[in-house]
């Protein structure tokens, strides 16, 4: 996939326009991760040794690899949920750089330093703008999932954008603030309402409320147990439908 002789930023849209059929219900289902590529060359471009925190006990949790930032098209082929690659960056460490290591050169370019939230807002709003007109909702897990990637691709794409993502079972969640402040009381309005607990505290609480969703999952259409509930997260500053 990487190669400094291929003009990726021109080839990716060439191959986007060649989708037949890429929207999902009227909007584009992006799948957004990260991942690692182990290589045992040492001059092979981006590698560095990145944690690993999937490595087994017989495995170094920090191998010589390619640190992959990746989005795709999630689609239904043949019964099954499948992710198309759609672009990707290579992660280039700070400290790699800043050594000047070879494995960092590209040429007749000088690297330059992004974080992988910066490298992944870059390239969903590349897609975004290519598919001009129709929502985007982008798939990650809870690293991808806050304010750092949200708010600067909602500057761009507004309200056509939304993030679906797991939150971490202590993230502390907030009803929604008052519509109106109290006579008397000075200052400016609150940003969030009651501290309702952490994620697995609510979650717990909630099973008696929980109504039956019917989910295409595995293949088969599945019976899912769950409830629905707004609330603020302060990762994302902004209401967000919960379920749980």
């Amino acid at each position: 996939m990487r190669s400094n002789k291929l003009p990726w930023a021109k080839l990716w849209p060439k191959l986007w326009s060649m989708i037949p059929d890429p929207l999902t219900d009227d909007r584009l289902l992006l799948a957004l991760d990260d991942f690692i590529n182990p290589k045992t060359g040492r001059k092979i471009f981006g590698c560095a040794h990145f944690f690993d925190h999937a490595a087994k006990a017989n495995q170094s949790k920090y191998p010589w690899a390619q640190n992959v930032v990746l989005i795709g098209l999630l689609k239904r082929i043949k019964g099954r949920w499948a992710c198309l690659p759609l672009a990707h960056k290579f992660y280039l460490p700070k400290k790699a750089i800043a050594s000047k290591s070879e494995s960092m050169n590209i040429p007749g370019e000088i690297p330059s330093f992004s974080t992988k939230l910066q490298q992944a807002a870059g390239m969903i709003i590349q897609v975004a703008h290519h598919f001009a007109g129709v929502p985007v909702t982008v798939v990650c897990d809870s690293w991808f999932g806050n304010n750092s990637l949200f708010k600067p691709v909602r500057n761009h794409l507004r309200s056509s954008f939304h993030l679906l993502s797991r939150l971490r079972s202590n993230t502390v969640l907030y009803s929604l603030p008052p519509t109106t402040q109290a006579k008397g009381k000075r200052g400016r309005p609150r940003k969030y309402g009651n501290r309702l607990g952490a994620c697995t505290e609510l979650a717990a609480g909630s099973k008696s409320k929980a109504s039956c969703y019917r989910v295409f999952l595995y293949g088969r259409y599945r019976e899912v147990m769950a409830s629905t509930k707004v609330v603020m997260l302060n990762t994302l500053k902004c209401p967000v439908q919960m379920e749980s």
